[in-house]
């Protein structure tokens, strides 16, 4: 009990937090409402609060842990340790967080965008295990991916590599994140995410009488993407032409991606993958018909919503075999 690590994955809804041993096992995992809160100090409070309650029903302190990560849904800086392009925390951009974290632990803090830290559980004990060069998408509410190149997470320039969703689909086009209802969109996210998807249903059902299976589904509700999954299941040719279009602006995406950074993987998770059976032979397909010669396999996420909190204690872990100190 004396190499224990902590992982956090802080989302806009729910937290998840697991505790781990010195191999990875996972002692213990549960998931809470997130305390949100625009003050720094008041939510790691809590934070910290609920991680000694793990700890202590499993024998040992928060002060005993080596290590604790945390993923955080926006661009996490570990230079400045300021926490950007979050809304759900909106916390002020030039707000160092380490030392408020430091008042509650004080060992070593790993700290990274959640879907860099999903990618490092996915390699760690997931699809990417043993993978060097790969990225993995998120598809859910919106558009996330990660970049693990060289047997290491790339987090570029900025801290924001892998904002997949701001690539531009029709260049010179007014894209629908033009819209102020989805200004936080980006153009790929319009066209792929379950946000877009249930986006372009609504528009192509609006002054449209015509009997559609989506708009009964809706039963008198604004229509979303769940509508158009559950009617594609049933064949209905409106749903299966969206899905169509997502797949392709998936494989396209992917397949330029790919090409670019030489990667042998792709792993694809999120709501909409998982929803949907068949979306990772659907894109996989296209992909290699874009270009058949070029080897890429293609794989679904397999540790689903615990892979943010694994991949924390993973990165925790690698930072601590790597001998270096807290953010």
């Amino acid at each position: 009990m004396n190499m224990l690590t902590a992982g956090i994955d802080v989302g806009g809804t729910k937290t998840l937090l697991c505790l781990t041993d010195e191999v990875g096992t996972v002692l213990e995992q549960y998931k809470v409402e997130t305390q949100l809160s625009r003050e720094p100090e008041v939510f790691f409070r809590w934070l910290f609060a609920e991680l000694e309650q793990l700890c202590k029903r499993n024998g040992t302190t928060l002060a005993s842990l080596k290590g604790v990560g945390i993923g955080f849904p926006g661009v996490m800086n570990e230079r400045t340790g300021t926490l950007t392009s979050a809304p759900a925390l909106n916390w002020p951009a030039t707000t160092d967080i380490r030392p408020v974290i430091a008042d509650y632990y004080p060992g070593l803090v790993v700290l990274d965008n959640d879907v860099n830290m999903a990618a490092m559980g996915e390699y760690a004990a997931g699809s990417a295990a043993g993978s060097e060069h790969f990225i993995m998408i998120t598809v859910g509410t919106g558009v996330g991916s990660a970049l693990f190149l060289n047997g290491q997470l790339y987090r570029g320039a900025s801290f924001a590599a892998g904002e997949i969703g701001y690539l531009i689909v029709e260049p010179g086009a007014v894209h629908a994140a033009a819209d102020p209802e989805y200004s936080e969109f980006g153009p790929f996210e319009m066209e792929v995410s379950g946000t877009g998807i249930g986006a372009k249903a609504a528009a192509r059902l609006h002054g449209n009488n015509s009997s559609s299976l989506i708009r009964e589904l809706a039963q008198g509700d604004a229509v979303r993407a769940e509508h158009v999954f559950a009617a594609a299941q049933q064949q209905d040719e409106t749903a299966l032409a969206l899905l169509d279009h997502a797949y392709e602006q998936m494989a396209a995406a992917v397949k330029n991606i790919a090409i670019t950074l030489d990667l042998e993987l792709v792993i694809l998770g999120g709501g909409v993958v998982e929803k949907n059976p068949g979306y990772v032979q659907e894109v996989a397909a296209r992909i290699s018909r874009y270009t058949p010669e070029q080897s890429l396999t293609v794989r679904q996420a397999v540790l689903g919503n615990q892979a943010g909190a694994i991949g924390a204690a993973a990165a925790a872990r690698s930072r601590l075999s790597a001998g270096t100190g807290q953010n």
